[in-house]
C-alpha cells in the first residue's frame, strides 16, 4: 500500500507553505496532550504538553507500539486496562471514534483524572491510516471546583455542626416569604434549642458540649426533607424552615424530635438524654421574615416557661397537648396520648419494653384469673379491672383497687432500629385507683406501689425495661 501524501488535501497556495513547520508548531502549543499512532499501532506523534503531563519525552516513547502500559491508563475506578480493553485496539479495527474518562501515570509518579478521544484516521476511500489521541487533564478543573465547593460551605455552612449557618438561614428565609408572597408557597418555621446547655458545660466541659450540639444537629437533619433547611442559630439555638408545611404539621414534626431526643442516649455525656425546647410559627402574606421568626422564637419562651422539654406554639395553631387535654386525653412524655383516668389517682406510671403485645395480653389473662380480679371494661387496647390487694405482712390491711392498663406499640424510629436491631416497642401504662372509701383507705397509698410490682411481674415487665412517667420527665437520665 503506498503512503497518501499529506499535501493531498492541501491547497496550491497551502502547498507552497512549510506545512510541518506550522503543524508542528501548533501540536508544541495546543493545550491537550496529542498522540499519533500509525495503522499498527506506532507511536509517531508526542507533543510538549503530553510530555509535561506524563514526564515521558517523545524520545523514549516515539516507534513503540501505543499499550495501556505506557500511560498506565486505568478506568475512572483505578483498575488498570489491558490491551484488549484499550479504546485504541477498538478504535483502529473499527475506525469508530469513542471518548471516555481516565486515570494515567503524571509527573513524578501523581495520578491524573483524563479524558481521552480516540479519533481513527481515515482517507477519503475510508481506509484507516491510524489514530489520534487527545489527552485532556481535567485535574485541574476538579481542584478548582473542589475549591469552590469547599468555599461556598465555608460560606454556608456552621463549622462545627456541618447545618446551614444563620446568614444562609436568613437568605433562603427571604426566598420563602418572596415565594409565599407570589405563590402563596406554605412556609413553618420551628425555633429550638438545647434544654440547660450550660450545665452540660459546666458538668463536663466545652468539648463535650459542641459534641452534644453536633448530636443536636445530626438528629435534626434526619427529620427534613430536600427543600427544608436546618441552620444553627447562635449558641445551642437551631432554626428549620419547614418548606410545603403547615404550622400543625410542623408542631408534629417538632414533638417526634422531641420524643425521639428524649429517648436517645448520648455517649458523650455517660449514656444519659438531653432534652429540647421547641417554638413554631406559619408564615402568613403579611410576615416578613423578622415577623416569622419573632412568633416563633416567642413560643419557644413559652415552652421554657411551662417547664422545658417541650413543644410551643403561636396563636392560631391548633396544640396537640391541647387538644388532647381536652378530649379528657394524657399526653406522656414519651409523646403517646393515653386515656384519662378517672376517680382518686393513686399511682400512674407508664413502661416501654421490647415484650410483644400478644405475650404481654396472654400474661395478663393469667393474672385475672388467678387474682381473682373483677373485669369493669374491656377494649382491643384497654383493660379496667377491681383487685383486692392485701398486705403480706399483716392480712388485717387490704385495699380495694381499680386498675387500669393500657397497651401501645410504635415504630422504633431508624436509629433506634439500627442501635438496638428492634423494629416496635410496646408502651404499657398502669394507672391504680382506688376503688371504695373505707376505714382501710388510708392505707392505700402504702398498697399500691405493691399491687403495682405484683402487675409488672406478671407481665413481665423487668427493671430493665425503661420507666417513664406521664408528667415531665425528672429521671437522672434526662441531663438537667
Amino acid at each position: 500500500m503506498s503512503t497518501p501524501d499529506p499535501n493531498s488535501s492541501l491547497t496550491p497556495a497551502a502547498r507552497q507553505l512549510n506545512w510541518p513547520l506550522f503543524r508542528q508548531h501548533m501540536l508544541d502549543n495546543v493545550r491537550d496532550g496529542v498522540v499519533f499512532v500509525d495503522p499498527h499501532g506506532k507511536i509517531k506523534v508526542w507533543n510538549r504538553e503530553l510530555e509535561s503531563i506524563t514526564g515521558m519525552t517523545a524520545g523514549k516513547v516515539l516507534e513503540q507500539e501505543f499499550s495501556p502500559a505506557i500511560l498506565q491508563l486505568s478506568d475512572t475506578e483505578g483498575s488498570p486496562l489491558s490491551k484488549s480493553e484499550c479504546p485504541l485496539t477498538e478504535c483502529l479495527q473499527t475506525g469508530v471514534q469513542s471518548n471516555g474518562e481516565y486515570r494515567i501515570s503524571g509527573r513524578s509518579g501523581r495520578e491524573v483524572k483524563v479524558e481521552i478521544t480516540f479519533i481513527p484516521a481515515l482517507c477519503a476511500k475510508g481506509l484507516i491510516h491510524g489514530a489520534v489521541l487527545l489527552v485532556h487533564d481535567y485535574t485541574i478543573q476538579l481542584d478548582l471546583q473542589r475549591q469552590l465547593k469547599d468555599l461556598y460551605e465555608f460560606s454556608t455552612l456552621d463549622p462545627l455542626t456541618q447545618v446551614a449557618n444563620r446568614s444562609e438561614f436568613e437568605r433562603v428565609l427571604e426566598e420563602y416569604v418572596r415565594a409565599h408572597q407570589s405563590t402563596n408557597f406554605v412556609c413553618s418555621l420551628i425555633v429550638c434549642d438545647i434544654d440547660f446547655f450550660k450545665q452540660i458545660n459546666d458538668n463536663y466541659n466545652h468539648h463535650i458540649g459542641d459534641q452534644a450540639l453536633v448530636a443536636f444537629a445530626s438528629l435534626l437533619k434526619k427529620f427534613v426533607r430536600s427543600k427544608d433547611v436546618v441552620a444553627r442559630y447562635g449558641g445551642e439555638e437551631f432554626v428549620i424552615l419547614c418548606a410545603n408545611c403547615d404550622g400543625a404539621a410542623a408542631v408534629q414534626r417538632a414533638e417526634e424530635i422531641r420524643t425521639t431526643l428524649t429517648q436517645t442516649p448520648q455517649p458523650m455525656l455517660d449514656g444519659k438524654c438531653i432534652t429540647a425546647s421547641f417554638g413554631v410559627s406559619q408564615l402568613t402574606s403579611a410576615d416578613s421574615p423578622t415577623d416569622l421568626f419573632v412568633r416563633a422564637d416567642t413560643a419557644l419562651l413559652n415552652a421554657k416557661e411551662e417547664g422545658r422539654n417541650r413543644v410551643a406554639c403561636e396563636t392560631g395553631i391548633e396544640d396537640p397537648q391541647a387538644i388532647r387535654a381536652g378530649k379528657g386525653e394524657a399526653l406522656s412524655d414519651a409523646g403517646l396520648v393515653w386515656k384519662k383516668s378517672q376517680g382518686t389517682l393513686l399511682l400512674s406510671e407508664e413502661f416501654k419494653t421490647t415484650t410483644p403485645v400478644p405475650l404481654v395480653v396472654s400474661k395478663l389473662r393469667g393474672y385475672i384469673v388467678e387474682r381473682n380480679a373483677e373485669l369493669l371494661r374491656i377494649e382491643a387496647d384497654w383493660v379496667s379491672m377491681q383487685i383486692e390487694c392485701v398486705d403480706p405482712n399483716n392480712s388485717g390491711r387490704r385495699g380495694s383497687f381499680i386498675a387500669d392498663i393500657e397497651f401501645q406499640v410504635r415504630t422504633v424510629n431508624k436509629i433506634e432500629q439500627t442501635r438496638r436491631n428492634i423494629g416496635k416497642e410496646t408502651f404499657i401504662r398502669i394507672t391504680l385507683r382506688e376503688a371504695k372509701r373505707k376505714w382501710f383507705s388510708t392505707n392505700a397509698t402504702d398498697l399500691a406501689p405493691q399491687m403495682l410490682r405484683d402487675i409488672r411481674d406478671f407481665l413481665m415487665i423487668s427493671d430493665s425495661d425503661s420507666r417513664l412517667k406521664v408528667e415531665p420527665a425528672t429521671s437522672s437520665d434526662v441531663v438537667r
